[in-house]
């Protein structure tokens, strides 16, 4: 006859007093997750209100008002064109960092030989006339054949990006530069670009990359008004590269500001 035996109970590795513990910084960590999401919905909020209540009211004072002038109509017309194009690259913000956080398939990336890389993007954007005024400098080695996997277009957007934040800060005799070197080791490359602009506050540099942070314009590409996602569009692309993305930044009289992504050199 078959015997059978009680399951034989384990005693919890874990007292009560460390459970709860454990318990009560998960509440903290997740209560801190609904909090930055909830600033991050209000900003988007916020931001998505301003260019619908400047078109509405265009609207409004063009059937509301007679015998408006043409100019007059025309400038509102230009108005209405401005706010629409905002509220567009808002959207195309919000749903991009949206599709980069639920499916990061969509970025496909590539051998890519660094240097020759950088080239290419710094001369298109060399002969782009918003850069007529500005001294755009190269300091990549010319014997820079480190290889790195790459999807060309999600980097590009994330170094336009770069380079339209600093372009916003500079003054008179602005400068932008786009350099390339190795860590120490050498299992990595360092690509930075460098502005003398007039730098960002130190109570924001840890928060520049935060979806919900709005206290910097940085975060907006130079010309277009939006909710402040640049900056985690490019730290969420940079991130799905195996990379990471940081900020230097100082202002006063040695003002300037400092992006340097670091990326894992492709092994033979």
């Amino acid at each position: 006859m078959k015997e059978h035996s009680k399951k034989r109970y384990d005693e919890p590795s874990l007292g009560v007093e460390d459970l709860s513990q454990g318990l009560y910084k998960s509440n903290l960590k997740l209560g801190s997750i609904n909090q930055k999401q909830s600033e991050y919905f209000s900003n988007i909020s916020h931001d998505l209100r301003s260019p619908i209540a400047a078109i509405r009211s265009a609207i409004e004072y063009l059937e509301e008002t007679p015998g408006i002038s043409t100019d007059d109509r025309k400038d509102l017309y230009r108005l209405i064109d401005k706010k629409a194009a905002s509220l567009e690259y808002m959207i195309d913000e919000i749903f991009l960092l949206s599709k980069l956080s639920s499916n990061s398939t969509i970025v496909r990336p590539v051998p890519l030989p660094c240097g020759n890389y950088l080239e290419d993007f710094f001369f298109t954007n060399e002969a782009d006339s918003k850069f007529k005024d500005v001294d755009l400098v190269l300091d990549v080695p010319m014997s820079f054949e480190y290889t790195i996997e790459i999807d060309p277009n999600y980097f590009d957007r994330v170094l336009n990006n770069l380079f339209d934040n600093a372009l916003r800060y500079l003054g008179e005799d602005g400068s932008i530069t786009l350099s390339a070197s190795t860590d120490e080791s050498k299992t990595h490359v360092i690509i930075s670009v460098s502005d003398n602009g007039s730098g960002i506050s130190p109570d924001n540099i840890d928060k520049i990359f935060e979806r919900s942070f709005t206290g910097d314009i940085s975060r907006t590409p130079s010309g277009k008004s939006g909710a402040g996602l640049g900056l985690s569009i490019c730290k969420k692309i940079v991130e799905i590269h195996s990379g990471t993305i940081t900020c230097r930044s100082k202002t006063g009289s040695d003002h300037g500001t400092t992006f340097a992504i670091t990326l894992p050199i492709l092994k033979d």
